[in-house]
């Protein structure tokens, strides 16, 4: 089975002013959709073929797995977001921000200094269980 680029789950322009069309555009038809291509050119012909992308992504070492990751990285990164989102968060998340870091705030330039201090270009995700 190929893996497929995703729709996006909003318009190109819906993010705007925080992300332009064009950046989008750009990201998404152009960077997420080479990791798609390439990433079906590296699992034609192998085990892999037949496996999900999450499948892919726990199994799969060296440029295939860098490959399904920056395709999984992608879709979840334009499934967190949504035309009129943003700000603080509520409920359960702001709750549990609020036990771990004392206030959004902290959080913010925690999770900031976290990612900015990654290695080369990576992914910083808050995610909880």
């Amino acid at each position: 089975m190929a893996i497929e680029l995703p729709a996006l789950p909003w318009a190109k322009d819906a993010l705007a002013p925080h992300i332009s069309a064009e950046t989008i555009d750009y990201h998404y038809g152009k960077h997420h959709n080479a990791y798609v291509t390439n990433l079906n050119k590296l699992i034609e012909g192998t085990d892999m073929a037949s496996k999900s992308l999450e499948e892919i992504v726990k199994a799969a070492e060296g440029g295939m797995f860098n490959n399904a990751a920056q395709v999984w990285n992608h879709t979840f990164y334009w499934n967190s977001m949504k035309p009129g989102g943003g700000g603080a968060p509520s409920g359960k998340v702001a709750d549990a921000i609020k036990d771990a870091f004392g206030s959004f705030d902290e959080f913010k330039k925690q999770f900031s200094d976290k990612a900015a201090t990654l290695f080369g270009s990576g992914w910083a995700w808050l995610v909880k269980n």
